[in-house]
């Protein structure tokens, strides 16, 4: 398997590239909850478990890790993709093999051992695969297996859904759950759990309604909202003006 090499100072650089990036691809960066985040104990490890849908998860979670600064946070990531993507190990990404039992099974020690240092957060796909964006989410056994062997760890589910509502760019929302136990993770509570959270942001995108979503970070002002701003100008209303939709 290939180990997670962090470098903060890489890791400074990449940040500033990747939020240049999402920036440019999304019209808004927007979720709920980020407080279960920013509120993490600094005595308990934690898992976040996150459905996959598309190239910009790993981007979007890594962007929405910087709401825990107190915590030394991992990804488990394919290995084929890592070996192409190998600058993701600067960031903390580690790799699995899925294909191959004994392979997937020192990953998860190796993910047990990070899990001992209270100050770890570890990010997992429990899909194992790139799924349909509305997918029930299904984990795979060995989800289940980490977090029944760290019931010291506290689990997080996150859910990511891609729209578009009335601008030229489509918007990435996410949807960050209460954190549970481990140690009360019952089977399927951690599928259930992710599911939930998807049913919640997808009510939200269906509404078109961020009411609530906190701006991960200012978006870049689309052709739409530019032309409100000007209008808005224009007669005195600029106080009426907002970036989000």
């Amino acid at each position: 398997m290939i180990a997670a090499n962090k470098n903060d100072i890489l890791d400074s650089f990449l940040f500033v590239y990747f939020r240049y990036l999402t920036r440019r691809a999304f019209h808004t960066i927007a979720g709920r909850g980020f407080e279960h985040l920013r509120q993490l104990p600094d005595d308990r490890p934690v898992i976040l478990f996150c459905n996959h849908t598309n190239w910009w998860d790993g981007l979007i979670i890594y962007l929405l890790s910087r709401k825990m600064p107190h915590k030394a946070v991992y990804c488990m990531m394919e290995e084929k993709q890592l070996k192409h993507y190998r600058f993701f190990t600067w960031l903390g990404a580690f790799s699995v093999d899925l294909s191959s039992p004994l392979r997937s099974a020192a990953s998860l020690r190796y993910a047990q051992r990070l899990l001992q240092k209270n100050d770890t957060a570890i990010w997992l796909f429990p899909q194992g695969r790139l799924c349909r964006q509305n997918e029930p989410i299904e984990t795979r056994p060995g989800t289940d297996y980490l977090a029944q062997n760290a019931p010291h760890a506290l689990l997080v589910p996150v859910a990511l859904r891609y729209d578009f509502f009335r601008e030229d760019r489509p918007n990435s929302l996410i949807e960050v759950g209460r954190p549970f136990q481990a140690i009360d993770s019952s089977d399927g509570r951690i599928a259930q759990e992710c599911n939930d959270a998807f049913a919640r942001v997808t009510q939200a995108a269906q509404a078109q309604d961020l009411t609530g979503f906190e701006l991960l970070f200012r978006p870049r002002l689309t052709i739409n909202k530019r032309w409100q701003w000007v209008k808005l100008a224009l007669t005195g209303r600029l106080h009426e003006f907002s970036p989000m939709n």
